[in-house]
Parts: C-alpha cells; sequence; structure tokens
C-alpha cells in the first residue's frame, strides 16, 4: 500500500467514525421536539452502536488478513470478539461490551 493510498484510508475510517458519532447526536437533537422517531429512524439510531463495533472489528481483522497473523494475534482478536458478545449480552451495554473487548484483546496480546 502507498503512501497516498494509506493517508485516503486514514482519512475514510476517521470520517467514517465522526459520522457515526455525530449523526446520532445530531439526530436526537432535531428530533427533541418530537416525540417519537419514526421507526425508520430509531432503527437507524439503534444500529450505530453494532456499527461501530463492526467497524473497529474490521479495522482490526484487516491487519491479520494484509500479512501473515502469529498465533497469539488470530488468538487475542478470538478472545476479544468473544467479550464483546458476552459484554453485550450480560451487560446489556454496546460501550461496556466494546470496552471489555479492547481490554480482553490488549490483555491477551500482553500476556500471549
Amino acid at each position: 500500500m502507498n503512501t497516498t493510498s494509506f493517508l485516503l484510508t486514514i482519512a475514510g475510517i476517521g470520517l467514517g467514525t465522526f459520522l457515526i458519532r455525530f449523526l446520532p447526536f445530531y439526530w436526537s437533537l432535531k428530533g427533541q421536539g418530537r416525540r417519537t422517531l419514526s421507526g425508520s429512524w430509531r432503527r437507524a439510531i439503534n444500529a450505530v452502536g453494532p456499527a461501530a463495533i463492526v467497524s473497529l472489528l474490521t479495522v482490526a481483522v484487516w491487519g491479520l488478513v494484509e500479512k501473515a497473523a502469529t498465533s497469539s494475534e488470530i488468538v487475542a482478536v478470538v478472545l476479544g470478539m468473544a467479550a464483546v458478545c458476552v459484554g453485550k449480552r450480560y451487560l446489556r451495554d454496546v460501550a461496556a461490551a466494546t470496552f471489555a473487548g479492547v481490554l480482553v484483546y490488549t490483555l491477551t496480546l500482553y500476556l500471549l
């Protein structure tokens, strides 16, 4: 990957991350005067959390696809994803589940 492609990829990821976080906030501020959001808007806002997790996962796994991953990196990704799933199920909070996944991923890499 050349420098231009690399910088464009980083810019695209940054823009996507910004929009994932900004748009629901903007929509909720705009909709404060309304009693409830329509079904399609509610589904879009509810999908932001899982979409953020998938985008972070894609970026994390891309490094494994692009190069020959070590067994410790593969184990860390699998355990991190499992921690996100378990965290979402039992903590019922996307932010806490994402934090649990990042924590398990980082600790696994550190310990292995």
